[in-house]
């Protein structure tokens, strides 16, 4: 049984895959909200997975490298997924916040694929990567100015690194989900504001609803496993029919 390293594991779409891989691989869970990581943990384990938490804030390299270091043996496949979300029009977004942004997004992404990739090279085995993008990376969005910049810089570094890793068998794709019923969507919302967001998301999607993290994270097992083995440099859109191309 290989290891996975999959960041953002504390709730959300990265939870769902972190248990959903834990049917085939041991996942190494790594989120900067421990209480939350706890919990993943111990739904893995109490379903007869193995795995192992691991803290880190993705925005600062000596945290990243040593959640790296922090996995024994070989990395076979990385699900790069913590994120944020901070709502503002590109008039009223806070610089702070827009940073924080572009900190957690984008370079987080950078340092997470840095260190594994690095890993990976040296171990010689090749491996998969999959990056979390969105949707607004290709599409807008009023009041998304900062998550639409940054996954749209997650989009192009994914596509960036799938061409110079492709030598070392290493694959690197781009989840890019629609609406998916997450505490990121909720975050900054009151339970009304809520409702009326998620009433209008699913009145606008072909499907008629959000999405679910389990629908979510089985693309993401797809792309980490063998059956994806001819598919490098693309951004996949689990989304309902939000964007079509």
């Amino acid at each position: 049984m290989g290891n996975v390293l999959v960041t953002g594991a504390a709730s959300g779409i990265a939870r769902a895959a972190a248990i959903r891989l834990a049917g085939r691989m041991t996942v190494h869970a790594a989120d900067i909200d421990e209480a939350g990581l706890a919990e993943t943990v111990a739904a893995i384990r109490a379903a007869g997975g193995d795995a192992r938490a691991i803290a880190v804030d993705v925005a600062d390299r000596a945290s990243v490298e040593a959640m790296v270091a922090a996995v024994e043996g070989p990395i076979e496949a990385a699900f790069f997924a913590a994120g944020i979300h901070i709502r503002g029009t590109a008039e009223s977004v806070a610089e702070k916040d827009w940073d924080r942004m572009i900190a957690v997004h984008v370079k987080g992404t950078f340092l997470c694929c840095q260190a594994v990739l690095r890993r990976m090279r040296e171990q010689g085995a090749g491996g998969a990567i999959v990056t979390m993008s969105s949707d607004y990376a290709v599409m807008a969005v009023p009041g998304g100015a900062a998550y639409c910049a940054a996954k749209a810089a997650i989009h192009s570094l994914t596509k960036s690194i799938a061409q110079e890793f492709a030598p070392d068998r290493i694959r690197v794709n781009a989840l890019g989900p629609g609406p998916i019923d997450t505490p990121i969507l909720r975050s900054g919302r009151t339970e009304a504001e809520y409702e009326e967001a998620r009433r209008r998301l699913a009145d606008n999607l072909p499907v008629g609803r959000l999405g679910r993290p389990e629908e979510v994270a089985a693309v993401v097992d797809f792309l980490l496993g063998e059956r994806s083995s001819y598919i490098t440099g693309q951004i996949v859109h689990p989304n309902g029919g939000q964007l079509t191309w």
